[in-house]
């Protein structure tokens, strides 16, 4: 992979996620796509997020074949990733799911063993909410050293990932609604172009920023933007 600028960097693995989707949708196996793609990737059960099918990658960074994996799932989570990151992901990832468009890709920091290393590092995870009819999940983990050149975006995201934790019960109490008008004031709206894309009165999106900002304990700007940019709401 050549030089890309931490911007670019996650694009292009967003960009895979979609694809991925994408190319199932259309008939395709999840092996051919995924193994043609240079990440680790995996679908998952919704619920439980039980890996169900794995790439070559994915099997070539963790160490474990997927027979192991499917045969001895909770032995391979357990020594895999941090029991701090299943319970987090467990705890705010549906909820995720649910808030987020099927458009949008959701980005989270897990700690894992990966590369046959015996330390736990960030492992910066895509996915999305699906489309699929089964209602399966995507997942991608780039490689480690991807990332390598880019310690400081890391750095963001597990910052990001620490607020998005931290505030994550006000996140879940917001309407679906409350969210669409959070997303579109990160994005640069004001109410009357809020209310006129919404087909909504502006005393009712008015309403809607007082409940956002209630909730959230809003007081700046910069306060609405880090939940935006935490929770995967700003567009790039």
């Amino acid at each position: 992979m050549g030089y890309l600028t931490e911007r670019e960097l996650l694009e292009r693995y967003e960009y895979y996620t979609h694809q991925i989707e994408e190319r199932l949708l259309e008939g395709e196996d999840f092996k051919t796509v995924s193994n043609q793609l240079p990440v680790m990737a995996h679908i998952a059960n919704p619920e439980t997020f039980q890996v169900l099918q794995v790439n070559k990658r994915y099997m070539e960074c963790t160490g474990y074949e997927f027979q192991q994996i499917r045969e001895r799932w909770m032995d391979f989570l357990l020594n895999t990733v941090h029991p701090d990151s299943i319970k987090n992901i467990l705890r705010f990832l549906p909820g995720l799911y649910e808030k987020h468009h099927s458009n949008q890709v959701i980005t989270f920091v897990q700690y894992a063993r990966v590369c046959r290393s015996e330390e736990y590092s960030p492992v910066i995870t895509f996915t999305k909410p699906t489309k699929l009819p089964s209602g399966k999940v995507v997942w991608l983990e780039p490689f480690p050293e991807d990332f390598g050149k880019h310690e400081k975006k890391i750095e963001q995201v597990v910052k990001m990932d620490e607020f998005k934790l931290k505030h994550f019960g006000r996140f879940q109490s917001l309407t679906q609604r409350e969210v669409e008008i959070l997303k579109l004031l990160a994005n640069g709206y004001n109410n009357p172009k809020i209310a006129d894309k919404l087909f909504l009165s502006r005393s009712t999106v008015e309403t809607h920023r007082k409940n956002l900002k209630r909730k959230l304990e809003l007081k700046s700007l910069r306060d609405l933007m880090r939940y935006a940019f935490a929770f995967n709401l700003v567009e790039v």
